[in-house]
């Protein structure tokens, strides 16, 4: 048994998609997230700068006292956490991959679509995911810019935001793709706007639910399960506080009341 908290954290408040997830597998495990609103969006920034923010946000984490870290965001999983596995080998991670390998087994059109932020969209990462587990199916690669940046205040349900699905969802919409995977932590608080939009014949894939699994398993094999009957959530960001509770309530559907600053 071991009750300390498990380690969250995404560029933004995307990650509460995960932290939800995890929370709902995993009812009796403390957690803290943590959104470095201050550097959102990640998609934007190079591959130095993922290391060295990703290693500030790894040290944060360390000095709660988490037994294991999730990065709940795709392009950090993408470009940073092999770099912090080597970093801090002692500590347990897990990530958010696009899910190129399920798309590409539940296709039946042999065409799949992975929506993403671009930074993703054009990853060596992508592509080699997309080599091994569908080099003979047609891919729709979409780099969704500004989608990310909407979610982030909270407009998911604004005309601007619609605007931005059309445009990222007309490739899909004008190809025989039959399963799409949502490539970023933020898209699953539009996934019921994204499925409407593309319609009965498409199956939307959120990515959130196999990292709860993850989670549990990687607890599993290090006998770290928590049994703490009053779990602790505790939320911090890099950004301004007020906003983060704000959006954080409107996502989750629940009061978040108390949010720490991060300053990293």
């Amino acid at each position: 048994m071991d009750n300390r908290p498990i380690g969250v954290f995404d560029s933004g408040v995307g990650g509460l998609s995960v932290w939800r997830a995890i929370r709902k597998l995993l009812p009796q495990e403390s957690l803290i997230f943590l959104a470095d609103s201050g550097h959102v969006p990640y998609g934007e920034k190079s591959t130095n700068e993922l290391h060295a923010l990703t290693n500030r946000v790894t040290r944060f984490l360390l000095a709660q006292d988490v037994k294991l870290i999730v990065v709940a965001c795709n392009t950090a999983t993408v470009h940073a956490i092999d770099y912090l596995r080597g970093t801090f080998p002692d500590v347990p991670y897990d990530g958010v991959v696009p899910v190129v390998k399920t798309l590409a087994s539940r296709t039946r059109t042999g065409t799949i679509a992975v929506l993403s932020t671009p930074a993703t969209s054009k990853s060596d990462y992508l592509a080699g995911l997309i080599r091994e587990f569908a080099p003979h199916k047609s891919v729709i690669n979409v780099g969704c810019d500004g989608l990310e940046n909407m979610v982030e205040v909270g407009d998911v349900r604004t005309r601007r935001t619609t605007a931005l699905l059309e445009r990222h969802l007309a490739p899909v919409r004008g190809s025989k793709a039959d399963v799409v995977g949502l490539g970023c932590t933020h898209y699953p608080f539009l996934r019921h706007r994204i499925k409407r939009m593309l319609g009965r014949g498409v199956r939307v894939y959120d990515p959130s639910r196999p990292v709860a699994r993850r989670v549990r398993q990687l607890l599993r094999e290090r006998d770290a399960f928590g049994n703490s009957p009053s779990p602790v959530h505790r939320f911090y960001t890099t950004g301004d506080t007020k906003l983060f509770g704000v959006v954080a309530s409107k996502l989750l559907r629940m009061p978040v009341r108390e949010v720490g600053y991060a300053d990293i």
